[in-house]
């Protein structure tokens, strides 16, 4: 990919959305570039595609984020199983308050 394919590249993918002609400056470029022609077309099919769908409207399912997060990697990411930190928060919180029940109970006079 060349230099001016690398700047026209959003010009391309802007003009494909709105549906109009490439900026002037690169338009020359543009319209003998395959490389261009053929990403502002999969753009212009992407964006036509994206409008056939805004009228419609879906329920996300319950559990996106977490599947989102979990095929994060790095900071963001969460634990992939999140069965055994549940399982450690709830052991940890029953012994708590099973010692906490234990040392309020009431003792015989």
């Amino acid at each position: 990919m060349s230099l001016v394919c690398e700047v026209a590249a959003p010009f391309v993918a802007s003009s494909a959305v709105d549906d109009t002609e490439v900026a002037r400056p690169l338009r020359r470029h543009t319209s003998s570039c395959l490389k261009c022609q053929a990403r502002h077309a999969a753009m212009l099919k992407t964006a036509r595609a994206l409008r056939a769908l805004q009228d419609e409207q879906a329920e996300a399912p319950a559990d996106l984020e977490w599947r989102v997060m979990s095929s994060l990697e790095g900071d963001l990411a969460m634990a992939r199983s999140w069965r055994m930190p549940v399982a450690v928060v709830a052991g940890v919180v029953s012994m708590a308050a099973a010692i906490l029940f234990w040392r309020l109970r009431p003792r015989p006079s």
